[in-house]
């Protein structure tokens, strides 16, 4: 396969996200309406009750049927590896998508493994459960998808595996621990031709792709001059779990963990995790390449270990980018801020883009955020049926946030759009090479941040 120029990979990535919104519009695969079923365990892993009881029939609205497919949607055949809290989140979006039968469930925790089995079976789901995830892939034949929510540091092992055995890779983020695995892991998609879908999920929310129409054919903000973001939250609290569902520790240390505490607290051993500029940074910064249609050439990061005491990576982050940005044909440089802070969820997350004629604001949390047109610029047409709306602020043109109908979870349309891709009626919102872009720009920072000097990023550090 020949490699992406930075023009053809960002301007490829786009039109899939837009592509993709449209598609399934087309057709009619809307989700059964009604909230996703609701997920008694905390944050982190601990356990607080007993798993669902088996034998219930599906509530009517909530869940897809599983057997024939809706329509002329496929069916494929799935499981999933990591069926811890967020694994189980998107397993209970997947229950809400025609055509998918899931046969496996991974973990090498009893608790989680079986409590996710137990949901599957009770709507109609005649899983298998595995310790390891190679005796299921040596057992399960003929899966078309494998949804990945291990830990970071046995992602590239996995996905490289699955991806080997013929599955297309739904690969939470991060990718992998270091930037030559993340390589290796879309490598591996590519020798396979099969779909890789990174857990970047915002390149599937229909209000961010409503806001690039805004910025790229309304021209809403002009001249992006400059851009910022942040993600205040994600406390770092240690969790607990019950001792009845301990691990037994021959198991632990079979998978590397020296005890329950480190399993349960994987997000902070560098063994296990790449830090927070990866790990969450990661969404951010690719929302950035994806509004300028640029790749970072530079990165400058500063941070530490300052609050948690019981972390081996840092807690805290901020670094300035650089991209080179096309505007009018004309090349120009954009900087940009980025920070996080684990220490508290003051301030929350979200990403700005100013430019010569207004601002956008941007955010997973719907209601925060907005667009706002610079007093100096001129009426636009599109602004005239949002008058009604507007508001003055410093002079500005207030719009509030940029709504788009839709009551389904960005995960359940960044889930729906992996597996019409693999059916062939939609391409990827998030491929390897997209995810990759994105993971290689947060691990440069944390080297920058680690060398405490600024680095310079040349175009052959994105390529595949």
């Amino acid at each position: 396969m020949a490699k992406m120029t930075r023009r053809d990979l960002l301007r490829t990535a786009t039109a899939a996200g837009l592509a993709a919104a449209t598609a399934g519009r087309a057709l009619g695969q809307t989700a059964p309406s009604g909230p996703a079923p609701s997920e008694p365990a905390p944050s982190g892993s601990a356990p607080v009750g007993p798993a669902p009881a088996t034998g219930a029939p599906a509530p009517a609205g909530r869940v897809a049927t599983v057997g024939a497919p809706a329509g002329n949607v496929q069916a494929l055949n799935v499981a999933i590896i990591g069926a811890g809290d967020h694994g189980r989140q998107l397993v209970f979006q997947c229950m809400k998508l025609p055509g998918l039968k899931f046969r496996a469930v991974c973990d090498i925790w009893d608790y989680s493994r079986n409590y996710a089995a137990k949901l599957l079976r009770k709507y109609k789901h005649p899983v298998n459960e595995y310790v390891d995830y190679r005796e299921m892939l040596a057992k399960e034949k003929g899966l078309d998808a494998v949804i990945i929510a291990s830990p970071d540091g046995f992602h590239a092992e996995q996905a490289i595996a699955c991806l080997a055995a013929g599955a297309g890779v739904y690969l939470e983020k991060e990718m992998a621990l270091t930037i030559a695995d993340c390589r290796g892991i879309v490598q591996a998609a590519n020798k396979a031709g099969k779909c890789l879908q990174v857990g970047r999920q915002h390149r599937s929310n229909l209000r961010y792709m409503r806001a690039l129409e805004y910025v790229d054919d309304k021209k809403a903000l002009g001249r992006i001059t400059h851009v910022a973001a942040q993600w205040h939250g994600h406390r770092r609290d240690k969790v607990a779990w019950l001792e009845k569902f301990t691990i037994d520790k021959a198991r632990l240390a079979e998978y590397g963990f020296d005890s329950m505490e480190q399993f349960c607290n994987w997000r902070y051993f560098a063994k296990f995790a790449p830090g927070e500029m990866a790990s969450l940074g990661s969404h951010q910064i690719d929302v950035c390449n994806w509004f300028l249609h640029a790749l970072p050439m530079s990165v400058y990061a500063a941070g530490g270990r300052d609050y948690y005491d019981y972390y081996e990576l840092y807690d805290n982050i901020s670094g300035v980018y650089e991209w080179d940005y096309d505007w009018s044909g004309r090349k120009t440089r954009v900087r940009g801020t980025y920070e996080i802070n684990n220490t508290t969820e003051m301030g929350g997350f979200f990403e700005t883009f100013t430019g010569s004629e207004g601002e956008l604001q941007i955010s997973e949390i719907a209601t925060r955020g907005g667009l706002w047109r610079d007093v100096k610029a001129p009426l636009a047409p599109w602004e005239e049926q949002l008058q009604a709306k507007a508001v003055k602020e410093y002079g500005a043109r207030a719009y509030g946030p940029i709504p788009a109908q839709d009551s389904q979870s960005v995960y359940w349309h960044h889930l729906r759009n992996f597996f019409n891709a693999i059916r062939g009626s939609e391409k990827l919102t998030c491929p390897g090479e997209v995810g990759f872009v994105a993971a290689v720009a947060c691990f440069k920072a944390g080297e920058s941040m680690k060398l405490g000097k600024r680095l310079e990023l040349k175009i052959e550090d994105y390529e595949v």
